[in-house]
């Protein structure tokens, strides 16, 4: 129960659970399992999250449909072929680029990526998925983060990009690729950390034998949420830490970074899919072993939060939570329990 109630906040913690994680058996002769980013030439990558050992998690229907769609066209744009970039567009499908210039129906779209290729045959791109959506009967859309280069000799140039897959002759094509320059539409760091600031206040959660406490409140600057957080289990010495949400501007992404009084720490990326936040985190126990979470919440009201783990690895092993939701409460604020308080007592008169 101590691993899951710390785990189980995991969506909101980022990796708090690491530490727990400490307490399961390791595996005899494990190892950690280190992969390195492979390098290539020409390569086109469809990130999501930063690569573990743990794998990537299962995504939701609209992302697995945006990877299908996307990665048609990104198989053809690192191929160089402008036809077959085309073809992954719908028949009245529009390419807008970051000047405002609209491509319209698959022939204005080849003859433009044709001239392009040609230019820059070594051009490279890499796409990061932001979150997902589904708006609509057969309709999905995505935002996107991506990194440009024309060739290995010139700088990398981070842009963003809004794409529309619609639903046609039973395959997902594109219906709408937009590009913009990723300085037109920066907001500010504490406007991009704000989509989270229902988290501020007091909450607890509460097990069989575990509960959970955490404050969250804005720093000086208001550009990080700050979270201290502490788990008392029965006959377990509690288990505290702290927490900085902040805004990335190089993955243009919410991050978290952990760290917990028994020396584990962790980071990770938020990303959204329609109401649901995901928490993406890696990180280290205080045994050295490499741990990864994937978690999904969702604010129910303004007093409640909802959690669920999707996937745990611990050294390289899947953890089985006995439970893998969990709900959060808000706790009343001083002014809200005196109040409640004075009414008990009045009643308690009558």
């Amino acid at each position: 129960m101590r691993q899951w109630i710390v785990s189980g906040f995991l969506v909101l913690a980022g990796t708090i659970g690491l530490v727990l994680a400490n307490d399961l058996p390791k595996s005899p002769g494990s190892t950690v399992d280190r992969n390195p980013r492979q390098a290539a030439s020409r390569i086109i990558r469809v990130a999501e999250t930063e690569n573990t050992q743990s794998g990537t998690a299962k995504p939701s229907a609209a992302e697995a449909v945006i990877k299908q769609a996307t990665g048609v066209l990104l198989k053809a744009y690192t191929a160089g072929d402008a036809k077959a970039f085309a073809a992954a567009f719908t028949a009245r499908g529009e390419y807008i680029d970051a000047k405002g210039t609209i491509f319209h129906g698959h022939k204005a779209i080849e003859d433009e990526f044709a001239t392009f290729f040609r230019e820059t045959p070594d051009t490279t791109i890499e796409v990061d998925f932001n979150s997902t959506r589904s708006i609509a009967a057969g309709v999905i859309a995505a935002d996107c983060t991506t990194r440009f280069r024309q060739s290995s000799m010139t700088p990398v140039v981070v842009g963003r990009c809004q794409l529309v897959c619609s639903h046609e002759s039973d395959k997902w094509l594109i219906a709408s690729l937009r590009e913009t320059d990723a300085t037109s539409d920066m907001s500010s760091h504490h406007a991009q950390v704000s989509q989270l600031d229902w988290m501020v206040g007091d909450w607890i959660g509460e097990g069989a034998q575990s509960h959970l406490h955490f404050s969250c409140h804005w720093d000086e600057s208001g550009n990080f949420l700050l979270r201290e957080f502490s788990l008392h289990t029965a006959g377990t010495k509690p288990l505290t830490g702290t927490q900085r949400i902040g805004y990335d501007p190089i993955s243009h992404r919410l991050k978290i970074w952990v760290f917990d009084s028994a020396g584990g720490y962790s980071e990770g990326y938020f990303t959204h899919d329609g109401d649901t936040w995901i928490l993406r985190t890696s990180g280290v126990t205080p045994d050295g072993r490499i741990t990864s979470t994937t978690n999904a919440f969702a604010k129910l009201d303004s007093h409640r939060i909802s959690s669920e783990i999707i996937d745990h690895v611990v050294g390289g092993d899947p953890v089985h939570d006995t439970e893998q939701k969990l709900t959060l409460v808000r706790k009343p604020s001083s002014s809200v329990e005196r109040s409640a308080q004075s009414d008990r007592r009045q009643l308690n008169t009558k």
